[in-house]
């Protein structure tokens, strides 16, 4: 199901706390690595998702989310449509809650193979740049 509700985005935000964030950088310049510490410093169990790296801001990284031990409410994915389209497949091996696909992320096929796998998703906004607003109105979001 596409989540594009306000109410819904916030009840996501508000009640899912443990989130993968796949293809984050170590590099402070990089949106990936902005958005990961955001959520890092506004409480969420942020796991990096980076097979470059061991780990970013003392949390370990993993290679793909099959190898994450713990159950992931939010697969966050910073990647080109060709490679989100792949990460969203393992995703539907762990069952998410939701899959988060960030700007740049998503393409029509990502979303559909998404939908096939009977995954959540939310796309077209930022979930940091959304996180930040939620303390106001969503209205900004509706579709």
């Amino acid at each position: 199901m596409i989540i594009n509700k306000p109410a819904d985005i916030k009840r996501v935000l508000d009640d899912y706390k443990t989130i993968a964030v796949v293809g984050m950088s170590p590099n402070p310049e990089r949106d990936s690595n902005k958005v990961g510490k955001y959520l890092i410093d506004k409480g969420y169990d942020v796991i990096p998702v980076n097979p470059q790296v061991q780990e970013i801001y003392g949390r370990k990284s993993y290679p793909s989310l099959l190898d994450i031990p713990k159950k992931i409410d939010i697969v966050d994915i910073f990647r080109n449509p060709d490679a989100s389209k792949e990460v969203v497949k393992e995703a539907s091996k762990i069952s998410p809650k939701v899959v988060w696909l960030q700007l740049g992320a998503e393409s029509d096929e990502v979303i559909k193979t998404a939908l096939s796998l009977n995954l959540d998703v939310i796309y077209g906004i930022c979930i940091m740049e959304t996180h930040k607003k939620i303390s106001g109105s969503l209205d900004f979001i509706a579709k």
